[in-house]
C-alpha cells in the first residue's frame, strides 16, 4: 500500500533578498506515513515543522527532493480534495456565526451533501460548540475559536488530518476532549499528521513519530519501538527489607523508592527468578511490566536546543 505521506531527501533552503546569506530549513529529511497511522510531527521551536507542512500542503516548494501526498504532488487538487487542514496560527471572519463559517467553508471544500445543516449541526456537536449557533466568532474564546477550526478541517470528510498543535488554547477538559475526536478518527482508519509540543497527547495517540532538530531528521519510527528500554521489566513491591533489597541488587536489579510503591528494575531474562526471590523474601509482588521509556526522555535525548530556522 502507498504511503499517506513520503518524503525522499528533501531540502529546503530560503534565500534573504538583496543578500547571500542562505537559511537551511530542511536538509536531506525522509519519513513515511502509512494510510490510517496517526503520526506525531515534533521538533524543537526553529526545527523546520511549519516549512515542512507548508511543503506538504503546497504552499512552498522544496529546493531537493521528492514528496507525495495521497500518491499525488503537494498542492494538486485531487490529494487536497482529501485533506482536512488546521494550522497553528489562523484568523476567521469575525462577524460571521460559527454555521456561516461552516458553511462557506463546505461550499469551499466542493463537498455536496444532501442536507448541509445536518453535517455542520454535527459537526458542532462533536466539538462541543453546539448551542452557540448565534454567536458571532468574535465573541468566540480562544479555546472555542480553536474547536471551529478542527470542525473546518473535518468538514470534507477527508482521508488526512494535518494538525498543526490542535489543541492550543484549550484547558484540560478541551484537550481531553480533542484528544477523544482524534482516537475516534484514528479508529475510522482516516490518517493524522500531528504537530505538537505537548507530548503526553503524543504518546497517549500516535502510532508512528517523526522527529526533526535544526532541519535535519533525528529519529523517526513506530512509537511503541521507539519507546523501548532494552528488554527490561518493573517488579512492583508492597515493602521491601534491607537484607532482600541487598540480594536483589546483587541479582542485577535496580530498586527505585517512591510515593507509588517500591519499584525493582530488572532485565527481562532474569525476570522470573528475580520475582521468585522476592516471594521467597516475603515480598508481595504486585504487579510485573515491561518498562518502557517515556516519549519526552526520548524527545529530550535527542533535541539540540540551540534552534533554527522554522
Amino acid at each position: 500500500m502507498a504511503a499517506a505521506i513520503e518524503f525522499r531527501n528533501v531540502s529546503k533552503v530560503y534565500k534573504r533578498f538583496f543578500s547571500e546569506e542562505r537559511i537551511e530549513a530542511l536538509t536531506d529529511v525522509s519519513f513515511e506515513v502509512a494510510p490510517g497511522e496517526v503520526c506525531g510531527f515534533l521538533g524543537p521551536n526553529g526545527a523546520g515543522k511549519t516549512t515542512s507542512i507548508g511543503i506538504l500542503m503546497g504552499f512552498h516548494f522544496q529546493n531537493e527532493g521528492e514528496v507525495s501526498v495521497l500518491g499525488y504532488q503537494p498542492g494538486d487538487v485531487r490529494a487536497k480534495e482529501q485533506i482536512g487542514f488546521l494550522p497553528e496560527n489562523f484568523a476567521f471572519y469575525r462577524y460571521l456565526t460559527g454555521p456561516k463559517l461552516l458553511a462557506l467553508h463546505l461550499v469551499l471544500t466542493g463537498r455536496r451533501v444532501s442536507d448541509p445543516e445536518a453535517l455542520i449541526g454535527g459537526l458542532l456537536r462533536k466539538v462541543k460548540l453546539y448551542g452557540y449557533e448565534s454567536l458571532p466568532i468574535s465573541k468566540y474564546s480562544r479555546g472555542m475559536v480553536q474547536r471551529l477550526g478542527i470542525a473546518q478541517a473535518l468538514l470534507g470528510d477527508p482521508q488526512l488530518l494535518i494538525f498543526d498543535e490542535p489543541t492550543s488554547g484549550l484547558d484540560p477538559a478541551g484537550r481531553k476532549e480533542v484528544m477523544e475526536l482524534l482516537q475516534s478518527l484514528k479508529e475510522a482508519g482516516k490518517t493524522v499528521f500531528l504537530s505538537s509540543h505537548i507530548l503526553p497527547e503524543v504518546e497517549q495517540i500516535c502510532d508512528r513519530v517523526v522527529i526533526i532538530d535544526r532541519g535535519k531528521l533525528v529519529r523517526a519510527g513506530r512509537l511503541d519501538e521507539m519507546l523501548e528500554t532494552g528488554g527490561r521489566v518493573e517488579i512492583v513491591v508492597d515493602a521491601l527489607g534491607d537484607d532482600a533489597e541487598r540480594g536483589a541488587i546483587e541479582m542485577g536489579a535496580t530498586v527505585e523508592r517512591g510515593a507509588h510503591g517500591i519499584r525493582v528494575l530488572v532485565e527481562e531474562a532474569r525476570k522470573r527468578e528475580t520475582v521468585e526471590y522476592l516471594w521467597g523474601a516475603g515480598c508481595d509482588v504486585q504487579r510485573v511490566n515491561p518498562l518502557k521509556g517515556s516519549l519526552e526522555e526520548v524527545f529530550l535525548n535527542l533535541v539540540d536546543h540551540r534552534g533554527g530556522a522554522e
